[in-house]
């Protein structure tokens, strides 16, 4: 019997001991897993464009407006054309281009070199237009278009003629656009 008795004894401690030990563990405080909350990336400024406006608008000057923004927008920026503007001499949709110079003439006025509107302004840049709009041109199809991309890509273009001596367009094709493209 004695045996007995120690044994229940043991088993007791142990059950015990047991106890104490889980009540123990229950009452630390565990450790909480660190989580990093991802950091946002700083936020870039939206692109800008400045336009300088002149002409027959109310207040003439240069102007900050966000990129993607049309003629339409500098004009209205610049309080709108005034009366006496020539308002069809102007396509109002087209998109600006930062450093661009938007002169709105009165009826028979002359528009100056490298305004919108300007003869020199409505032939395309080979040094920077799209292969969309180097593909408007007569004879320029997507290949070409694509070829004149990568050789400004490698070295802008001096001068249209470049088109031809880098063996990009052919003779006759260089004839069709030659009054249509410059470079800027």
């Amino acid at each position: 019997m004695r045996r007995i008795v120690v044994a229940a004894i043991a088993v007791v401690l142990v059950v015990a001991t047991s106890l104490l030990l889980a009540r123990a563990h229950a009452s630390a405080p565990e450790e909480a897993p660190v989580v990093e909350e991802p950091t946002a990336p700083p936020r870039t400024p939206d692109p800008v464009v400045f336009v300088d406006v002149s002409g027959a608008v109310a207040h003439p000057g240069v102007y900050r407006l966000p990129a993607g923004a049309r003629v339409l927008d500098a004009l209205l920026a610049a309080g709108g054309m005034t009366g006496d503007a020539d308002l069809a001499a102007l396509n109002k949709a087209a998109p600006l281009r930062d450093g661009m110079r938007i002169f709105v003439p009165r009826p028979g006025e002359a528009v100056p070199a490298g305004s919108v509107g300007s003869d020199a302004e409505q032939k395309i840049d080979i040094n920077h237009a799209t292969a969309a709009e180097l593909e408007g041109l007569p004879g320029i199809g997507p290949s070409t278009a694509a070829r004149i991309v990568r050789s400004r890509a490698a070295r802008p273009f001096a001068k249209i003629d470049e088109l031809q001596t880098r063996g990009l367009v052919t003779p006759r094709v260089f004839a069709d656009i030659r009054d249509q493209v410059t470079t800027r």
